[in-house]
């Protein structure tokens, strides 16, 4: 499949414009907003970054069907397939371990301290506070999740692979999903969610599927926001 000016035209704006304007902004406004903008100021920051994922990823996916392409090359399809079903047991099976966490740093004072420690600095900004807070931080997770795993893992991947081997294609794609998280720095930010990219890129890879990483990257999202919420309670 021949990539078209418009498919350029969304690498560009996916790979490069919009992690440039979000890194302008959030050293700009955005982290100052958070440090200093009070109670409502995170909720304000994920209802934000909730309708600029959805609206970027409604326009590839209308941009994709509008093309004439299939739902199912951009792994969009209905899911089917032993591959299918085994990933969503393993979602299932470090869903367990990952939600008991919340669990054990809510009544160990020493898990809260350890926490405590990996949410320093800029990351400690972005974790909720409270149950409104904790429930909007759900919803972020959730389009994360989703609009994350199309842009970076179907689309991105896929135009990848016209360039590249598959291996290589996953690895570009996680790079620039790493690097789309520098605001965070470089250490819990770029090499984490690049890591985190390569494994969601296999997993789509042997599943054939976005539904598998999407639930993984859901619940990887929803359960690091929430531990680190309990462990900040005083």
């Amino acid at each position: 499949m021949i990539p078209s000016p418009g498919d350029h035209l969304l690498v560009a704006l996916i790979a490069v414009a919009y992690p440039l304007y979000f890194m302008l902004d959030w050293y700009r406004r955005l982290r100052l907003h958070l440090e200093t903008g009070g109670t409502h100021a995170r909720s304000g920051f994920y209802r934000r970054n909730m309708i600029e994922l959805w609206l970027l990823t409604w326009v590839v996916i209308t941009w994709w069907l509008w093309s004439g392409r299939a739902a199912t090359a951009v792994g969009l399809g209905v899911p089917s397939g032993w591959a299918f079903w085994v990933g969503i047991m393993i979602v299932v099976v470090l869903a367990i371990p990952l939600g008991h966490q919340v669990t054990v740093v809510r009544g160990s004072a020493e898990a809260r301290e350890q926490v405590r420690k990996q949410f320093r600095g800029v990351p400690v900004l972005m974790v909720p506070r409270d149950n409104r807070e904790r429930r909007m931080w759900i919803g972020l997770s959730l389009t994360a999740g989703l609009c994350e795993e199309v842009l970076y893992r179907g689309f991105l991947v896929w135009y990848a692979m016209i360039w590249l081997p598959e291996g290589a294609a996953v690895l570009a794609s996680a790079v620039v999903f790493g690097v789309a998280h520098l605001y965070l720095g470089w250490g819990i930010g770029v090499l984490r969610a690049t890591i985190m990219g390569v494994v969601l890129g296999v997993a789509y890879l042997l599943t054939e599927t976005l539904w598998v990483p999407i639930a993984l990257h859901a619940v990887v999202d929803v359960t690091s926001g929430l531990t680190g919420s309990v462990a900040l309670e005083e």
